[in-house]
């Protein structure tokens, strides 16, 4: 318990149910998440609107995972594409200074020849 001290606790409701968050996290942040859960929910619900609720919960919940392991992915794909370029990148800079190098020898023999 120790921890939620400087914690700040917030009521929200999410899919019709009030719940109490605490954490060191500012209102807008929990707020921007219950929106988010709720309009999953919401579409869920307007999709099948019959479903038990448990099964709106669960199904709430795999979407919102679904979204996150999509997202780490996507993630992880711009991480290594990232590295990728930084690699053409630090090549194409010893290209350009092998070039600059090459280009300042031949300039210094072009003197020497006039």
């Amino acid at each position: 318990m120790e921890k939620y001290k400087e914690a700040n606790k917030f009521t929200v409701k999410i899919l019709d149910e009030e719940l109490v968050v605490k954490g060191k996290v500012s209102e807008d942040y929990v707020r921007d998440l219950a929106e988010y859960i709720n309009n999953v929910g919401q579409e869920i619900q307007e999709t099948y609107p019959r479903l038990p609720r448990r099964s709106l919960l669960g199904l709430t919940m795999i979407n919102i995972a679904d979204d996150l392991f999509k997202t780490k992915s996507e993630l992880q794909k711009l991480k290594k594409e990232n590295e990728e370029l930084k690699d053409v990148r630090d090549k194409l800079i010893k290209d350009n200074n092998s070039l600059k190098r090459d280009n300042r020898e031949l300039n210094d023999l072009l003197e020497e020849v006039d």
